[in-house]
This record gives C-alpha cells, structure tokens and sequence, in this order.
C-alpha cells in the first residue's frame, strides 16, 4: 500500500513537463458559482455578448503559484496570488494531494511528504469574490527518496517526473538477453505499453555497472511524447551517461547533427531510468535507427541499412593489408539478406575511380549534404571514433542513393571513449579513417563546397555564443537529476577499470566548465586552423 487517502493520476498523458509549460503560470480557468442575468447583455469589461455567450465569471484576480518541488520527507509549500492586481473576499481550496493543509487566509498550502509520497500532483485552488470564482492550477513534483530506509517504491503511473525530467519505468523478469529481446513491462507518461521488448545494447558500454538498453514497442501501442520531440516510435533507446559525467555530450552531439542536417532530426531527451522499481540514473532516451525509422520520413522500411561496426569501414581498399571484401566493416541491419551490392559498389567507387569520374559520379550514389555534415560534426565536436565507423548508411534499391544518419558520439568534446582528456587543439582532419571525406576535400568540384558549408555552420547554428546556449539549456534541465546520478555512481565511476588509470579526475561541474572551456577552445581553433 502506498499510503492512505486518495491519490491523483498523472496529468496529461503523453505531455511530460506539461506542468512546467501549462499548468505553471497560469492562466486562470473560471467557473461559474451562479447562474447568468439573461437579461445582461455586457460582462463586467463591458464586451457585448454574442446569443448564447455566457458571462465571464472573472473578476481580475488571475491567480496563480510556482510550482513545487521537494523530495520526499520534505515540506512543499505553494502559496497563491492574484497577478491580476483583485483581491478576493476568500480563498478556497478545490483539490489536492491527500494530508496536505490549505491556509485560506494566506492562500497557503502545505504538504509534509513522506516516503510514499513521490510522483507529480495536482493542486487546485480558487479565488472567490461574491459569485465570481477564478481557479489555480500548480503542481507539487515529490522525487522519490530511493536511499532512504524504509522508502516505497514509486508507482510507476504517478511518478512521471523527475526533478522536471521524464522518468522511464522498465520493469523485467530475470535479466535481460544480450541478444534478441525479452518481454518488459514499460510505463511511461502515466501510461503502461502493451507488448513492449527489450535487450542491452552497446559495445564497451555492455562492460557498465549502469548499461545501455533497446526498448521495442508493439505496433498498436508505439512509444509517442510529442512535448520531447518523439511522434509514434517502435523502438527507443536507453543510453548510459556512466562514461560522461558531463551527462551532456552525447545529446550534444546529436543536436550538433540536427543543427546541421535538419530534414531527418534524431530525436534525443534526457529521462531518469527505474529498473524493477529502482532508481537507476540519468539517461539519453533516443531514436533507435532502423527501416521503421526512416519510414518516418518517406523512405520504405525495407530499405538496405548498413552500419559500420570496425575501422575496416573506411573507404579505403585496404585496412592493415588487403580487405576480404568491399563492405569489410560493415554489418547488415535490415534489407535483402545476403545481397551486399550496393554497398560495395559504393565503397568500391570511392576507393578506386579516377578523379573526373568521381567529381562526376559520387552524387550519384550518396546524398552529398549529409557527408558534408557528417565531416562537420566529427571535426568541430573531435569526436573520433564517428569519423568511419558507428556510422548508419541506408539505401533505397528503388531509388537508390545512400543516406547517412551518425551514432555513437560519447568519444567526443574533448574526451575519448576512456574518459582521457583530448586537447582542442588537433588537427585532424578524418581523412585516414574516411577515404570518402579526402576524395571529396581534394575534389575541385567538392572541396570548396564541403569547407564553405562548415565555415557557414560555424558563424549561425555553431556560433560561439549558440553552442554555450546548448550547454546553459542542458545546465538548466539537468543539474539537479545529474548530481543525484554522479552521488550515485561516483565511486564507480573513478574505479571503473577502463579508465581506473586517470588522475585528472573531475566532477560533475568541473566537467561541465571543462567542456565549455574546450568548445570556446575548439571554435577558436578551427577558426584559425580552417580544415
């Protein structure tokens, strides 16, 4: 049992942080104590009425209160006011969280949580003047005490917040597979999904005490939060900030991509995860890339789609001696089974046409803006271990010209996929590991148009100044979820045996003032170097 008295569902479903954006602030909603004069033919402000228009039951008060947010064991306090300059005769109180107390002569509510008490509540009061009453909506935000003793799990439909972030519930029997998926339970928004899967996902992250997980979702019953930028999913994922204690640079990057090429956006938020009720941390919740994906965005599902998976990826026709194959790298998502064609035309094509028949043809074969931009975003964020491989390559066989979505971006920003401290100042250009980027640097046709594209990027949607508004963005939405995690995993975090080595430890905020230090390094570099 979760306590006594009654408790209030979720708000909305579907809207995280609709009561940051709604129903904080307040524009007041009136209801009417009586009944109409319908012989009065004005309202108050003197506004003739149409037929059937019902007089206006303000009377000027446009009440309202900030929202409230404590952990549990905590006492919240939200006190109303008139913004509209009217003073009510009365306050009144019209809804709220059970054993909470309303003051009406302060217009002052109180609520003495407990360890049962998390998840996001409704309070309703109203301002009443005479006949006239005008109501208040604000919410009380408890986050759950998961370390204290004697704490109650969270219900999963009432706790859909925390500390302003979405939180993902997933709950499984056992463990789940490393391949192929296992049925989960899975409650979001205030909502359980039917027939969701999931799996563990990831390289060196499978290695973490804090992992990364795939989330399926059934056809008549697909993941969907418009307010975080996800129209109908079939599949998100789940991806650990244990190798980023910045907890930002991986969605960052993603922005940086969106900024860059924005006709196919991938969708990224950040979201607490509690596995079998328990908290485990501040995660990445993103688009996973698959047919159904970009299906999305007017490409057919069955569409070939290839990732590269090795620095064998290359472009190039050798890779530490000769390739058993073009597509050597290379894995096959989703497609033709066995049918490796198009991929190797394309490596192939790259790695040995003459200049003029590569000027010629390579538009032909790969949708140029996206390369353009993938070069982009490795070199401006450094993040090298995107630069060949952990990339997405999808091709239509009907309409054929490859498409490149990016992943795979926590070796980035100033630090590699082990956590060591990476200088602004490199100079690396990608072109060894991405035979692709140097025919196009070196093409007359190309070149320029490649240079000239990221030159434009970094003086609008890379700026300087907009960059640090990205991180002040991040700051202000996570902060208080990413010390909790980092108190959390901390420990784990400087023991961690893949990179247990490093002396430079930082914490959370040194982190982040290091990655604003090294993008303002960055910019300025590149701006100097002019790849």
């Amino acid at each position: 049992m979760r306590g006594s008295g009654p408790r209030f569902p979720a708000l909305v479903r579907y809207a995280p942080l609709m009561w940051l954006i709604v129903v904080a602030g307040c524009g007041s909603s009136s209801v009417s104590l009586g009944s109409p004069d319908p012989d009065e033919s004005t309202d108050d402000s003197g506004h003739d009425r149409l037929p059937g228009e019902e007089a206006s039951t303000s009377f000027g008060c446009d009440p309202l209160a900030t929202d409230a947010e404590v952990d549990e064991l905590e006492m919240a306090r939200l006190v109303f006011r008139c913004a509209g300059g009217a003073t009510p005769e009365h306050w009144r109180l019209a809804s709220a969280p059970a054993g909470s107390s309303f003051d009406e002569a302060t217009a002052t509510l109180t609520w003495q949580t407990d360890l049962a008490s998390a998840g996001v509540w409704a309070v309703q009061v109203d301002a009443v003047k005479g006949d006239r009453t005008e109501r208040a909506q604000a919410t009380i935000a408890v986050a759950d005490a998961y370390d204290e003793r004697g704490n109650e799990e969270p219900d999963p439909l009432t706790y859909t917040h925390e500390y302003g972030l979405p939180v993902f519930h997933l709950s499984v029997n056992g463990v789940l597979p490393e391949a192929g998926t296992k049925p989960v339970t899975v409650t979001y928004g205030g909502h359980e999904f039917t027939g969701a899967e999931a799996q563990y996902r990831g390289a060196s992250s499978s290695y973490y005490p804090k992992r990364s997980y795939r989330v399926d979702f059934a056809p008549d019953d697909e993941f969907e939060d418009h307010s975080e930028g996800f129209p109908n999913r079939r599949s998100v994922v789940l991806t650990s900030t244990f190798d980023d204690n910045s907890y930002f640079r991986q969605k960052m990057c993603f922005d940086i991509w969106n900024l860059l090429n924005p006709a196919r956006p991938i969708a990224t938020t950040f979201a607490v995860l509690y596995l079998n009720g328990e908290y485990v941390g501040l995660y990445l919740l993103g688009d996973h890339i698959d047919g159904e994906w970009f299906e999305n965005f007017g490409y057919p599902e069955e569409g070939n789609l290839y990732k590269s998976v090795d620095h064998s990826a290359n472009f190039y026709s050798t890779y530490g001696g000769a390739k058993s194959s073009w597509h050597s790298g290379y894995e096959k998502k989703e497609g033709v089974e066995g049918d490796w064609s198009d991929i190797d035309a394309f490596v192939e094509f790259v790695a040995t046409s003459s200049n003029d028949d590569f000027d010629a043809g390579i538009g032909q074969i790969v949708d140029l803006e996206d390369i353009y931009d993938w070069w982009a975003m490795v070199v401006f964020a450094e993040a090298d271990d995107s630069g060949g491989k952990n990339a997405y390559l999808y091709n239509d066989p009907a309409a054929p010209l490859f498409r490149f979505e990016p992943w795979d971006l926590n070796h980035s920003l100033g630090q590699t996929w082990q956590t060591e401290r990476e200088p602004a100042t490199y100079a690396y250009d990608f072109t060894s590991v991405n035979g692709l980027f140097l025919r196009l640097l070196n093409s007359p046709t190309h070149g320029s148009v490649m240079r000239e594209r990221f030159a434009d990027a970094r003086s609008s949607v890379l700026s300087r100044d907009e960059m640090q508004a990205l991180i002040d963005s991040y700051v202000a939405r996570i902060d208080r979820s990413a010390q909790r995690d980092w108190r959390e995993w901390e420990d784990e975090y400087r023991s961690y045996g893949g990179w247990s080595w490093r002396t430079d430890w930082t914490d959370h905020h040194q982190e982040v003032a290091y990655v604003r230090d090294w993008i303002d390094d960055r910019w300025s570099f590149i701006e100097g170097w002019d790849p």
